[in-house]
């Protein structure tokens, strides 16, 4: 056998050998992005801003503006929404919605958003129409969220912690009215950072708390003024 016919003959086997090869590796399967259905389902790869918001739910307006604000919460250098959501639609009144609760969008490096945490149901708390802006970011990265009605107000102050890698009530306020003669009127100022509570609701008081942080998880319509001390 010639040199000729060996090198053509070589040239056949590896051609083969690496056709087998080919045929081994797996096939690249296409990845299907979930679709947000629910407040419960967790991630949303579009990432226009209205596009991550659940289905069913609307972001609530007051005084013509959406409660929404942006910020860095966790500090990873990405901007991150919070954002007070009902079910219904935005021309409906909300004060029917049978759902009302702070949610925390974190956003991630490919401009996806991940729904890091959420408030329980809040729909009893936000039942007065509020004319004013209920959400805004204070000093510090603190999420503030507020509820007005005839005989009282409260702000729950929230903020992301490290330790704990979520959102915490860190403290609130609760001004109450009360009646026509003021009987009752005053105020408590709640630190959970300290463990302190002051309030001025008949004879000024300040009582200790127990220190341990709650994430914004643990709020709902059931224990939100037995927390806040109203």
């Amino acid at each position: 056998m010639n040199r000729l016919t060996l090198l053509l003959l070589s040239i056949v086997l590896i051609s083969c050998n690496n056709t087998e090869k080919k045929e081994q590796l797996p096939e690249k399967k296409e990845v299907v992005q979930p679709t947000i259905k629910s407040i419960e389902e967790v991630k949303s790869n579009i990432k226009r801003f209205n596009d991550f918001i659940p289905s069913d739910y609307e972001l609530v307006i007051s005084r013509n503006e959406l409660n929404k604000v942006m910020s860095d919460f966790n500090k990873d250098g990405i901007s991150d929404y919070a954002v007070l959501l009902a079910s219904g639609k935005n021309d409906r009144d909300y004060a029917n919605s049978k759902d009302v609760r702070l949610a925390i969008f974190e956003g991630q490096s490919d401009g996806s958003f991940i729904l890091k945490s959420q408030t329980g149901n809040l729909t009893s708390a936000f039942l007065h129409v509020n004319p004013n802006r209920r959400i805004k970011v204070a000093r510090a990265n603190v999420i503030s969220v507020k509820h007005e009605s005839m005989r009282h107000d409260y702000e729950l102050k929230i903020k992301y912690d490290k330790t704990y890698n979520d959102y915490m009530l860190i403290g609130s306020e609760y001004n109450n009215y009360g009646n026509a003669a003021k009987d009752g009127a005053g105020n408590i100022s709640s630190n959970f950072i300290e463990g302190k509570r002051v309030s001025t609701i008949g004879k000024k008081k300040t009582t200790t708390l127990d220190k341990k942080l709650l994430p914004i998880s643990a709020i709902n319509d059931d224990n939100i003024y037995e927390l806040i001390g109203g």
